[in-house]
């Protein structure tokens, strides 16, 4: 793994003050990356999210202190990576309103299996679920612990990932990924004002559909919609989207022919960028 902090490549380890509000308090924002032989893939896409993100939550980021982290990590990178950038408010005087002066910007970047991509999965309906209410929702945030718990308790239910409703008891995303509903009227995916990330490979998959003449529909989503889909897949940036065998049993169709053409055109775009 190499590693930059706040203005430099450090060797493998990096030393956070036990007051920095990312490590006491989860107050910070991350973003991760794809990374295909020196290049982070949706880039823009991906940066303009988390500066929107920091500037919702007060955070300082320096626009230029990412792209010189980026660029620092990927310059002699080959083969597939996974980039993580995490921004935390750092060190300031006690109180949850408490702005901070010098913010901690932390990048890292590791080698990533390029074979998970497109790779099948089977979900559980978990219990815990995404706040509708809550802002948090639609921004990576570093209070991540209901993910974690939603992706335990799917482990424990035999799952890869756990399915999550919202608070109004409407489909929501996965623990990591958006999710897509095949019908024979075409895709269906749950709104972004459903308590979800605006997810970058969620808005690609979304882009190639509709390029190809595919119906999208972004909606509130019930369990009605999703009796009536016979296939349904997730999507994220890193192992971009994979086609769900089986939710709490049921089985479904798997890949299908639009879920083939999308895959191309993922591929097709990755190589675009490169």
């Amino acid at each position: 793994m190499r590693i930059w902090h706040n203005g430099k490549i450090v060797k493998d380890k990096v030393s956070l003050r036990p007051d920095d509000r990312g490590l006491a308090l989860g107050d910070g924002v991350f973003e991760t990356l794809a990374v295909k032989d020196g290049v982070a893939l949706w880039r823009f896409e991906h940066l303009q999210r988390m500066q929107n993100s920091a500037q919702i939550f007060g955070l300082a980021l320096s626009h230029d202190d990412v792209e010189t982290a980026i660029d620092a990590l990927t310059a002699k990178a080959k083969g597939s990576h996974v980039l993580r950038l995490t921004l935390t408010r750092g060190q300031t005087a006690r109180g949850l309103a408490t702005n901070g002066k010098s913010p901690t910007l932390i990048a890292s970047l590791e080698p990533f299996n390029e074979a998970l991509r497109f790779v099948p999965v089977k979900l559980a309906t978990v219990a815990t679920r995404r706040n509708l209410y809550s802002m948090t929702a639609q921004h990576k945030t570093l209070s991540y612990l209901d993910h974690i718990i939603a992706a335990r308790e799917a482990q424990l239910l035999g799952a890869e990932d756990g399915l999550m409703l919202n608070t109004a008891g409407r489909l929501a995303s996965t623990t990591m990924a958006n999710i897509f509903i095949e019908t024979d009227k075409g895709l269906t995916t749950p709104a972004l004002t459903e308590g979800i990330l605006p997810g970058i490979m969620r808005a690609e998959v979304i882009r190639l559909a509709r390029l190809g003449q595919i119906p999208v529909r972004e909606k509130r989503v019930t369990k009605a919609d999703l009796a009536s889909a016979h296939a349904l897949f997730t999507s994220n940036s890193l192992r971009f989207i994979r086609p769900v065998t089986q939710i709490d049993g049921r089985m479904f169709q798997t890949p299908t022919a639009l879920f083939k053409l999308l895959q191309q055109g993922l591929r097709n775009a990755e190589w675009d960028q490169l």
